[in-house]
């Protein structure tokens, strides 16, 4: 049997070598960045609040994980991803999960990062101390990271691969809106957690469990549907 170790090479090498994700990190990390600055510039004194709230939420955490997800699959649906490792004997399953796995940790790692450089970088007067708001944020970033990669893994799974761009549409719809549906949706428990409204009228701590129980479901719902969609 395949070792996931060994399943795994495949994805980070075709992360690794496409610059498309790392351009978009780039990218998106320097919107951030110039988005701190121009509040700061106008006086904001809890610019941390507002951005990681604002633009991380809304734009920098989901397009990070969707570019990384992107690039871990080579642009492709999962089920095409992982059709060269099966045809050399690999179990569909233990190649699909290597997959997300490594879509997950990467993303998870990366956003935990970015959300901690940024909440450092805009940090004003009156947000939060330095010293509780950076770990915090770091968190959140690593929770909501992994938790939008086994998302869109999922939409990855259905059929060629392109629904992970109406898994995109589908959390920037309905996540922002708070209401029940949201539950399923990454945006809102991150939003939440980031200090924003409740989600589906959870608290906080809920969320934070909820985040763990979608990343799971979505892991478990792309996993399934590869298997059973073999290309």
């Amino acid at each position: 049997m395949t070792s996931l170790r060994t399943l795994s090479r495949v994805p980070i090498a075709c992360l690794v070598r496409s610059p498309r994700p790392w351009i978009t990190i780039i990218g998106l990390t320097l919107a951030a960045a110039f988005v701190v600055l121009a509040e700061k510039a106008h006086g904001a004194t809890s610019t941390a609040n507002h951005v990681m709230r604002g633009s991380f939420a809304f734009f920098v955490l989901p397009l990070v994980a969707y570019a990384l997800s992107t690039g871990v699959l080579g642009g492709r649906g999962l089920c095409r991803a992982t059709r060269g490792v099966v045809a050399l004997g690999a179990s569909p399953v233990r190649s699909a999960f290597a997959t997300t796995l490594v879509a997950a940790l990467s993303s998870a790692m990366i956003c935990g990062l970015l959300a901690a450089g940024l909440c450092a970088f805009a940090h004003g007067p009156t947000d939060p101390p330095r010293i509780l708001d950076v770990p915090a944020s770091f968190g959140v970033g690593v929770l909501g990271g992994a938790t939008y990669a086994a998302f869109f893994l999922a939409g990855a799974a259905i059929g060629q691969g392109s629904m992970r761009g109406v898994f995109l549409a589908f959390d920037w719809v309905v996540g922002s809106d708070g209401g029940g549906l949201a539950f399923f949706s990454p945006r809102g428990h991150v939003t939440s957690l980031l200090g924003g409204p409740l989600c589906a009228n959870l608290s906080a701590r809920q969320s934070s469990i909820a985040l763990i129980v979608l990343a799971i479901a979505y892991a478990f719902a792309a996993v399934n549907l590869a298997r059973r969609d073999r290309c």
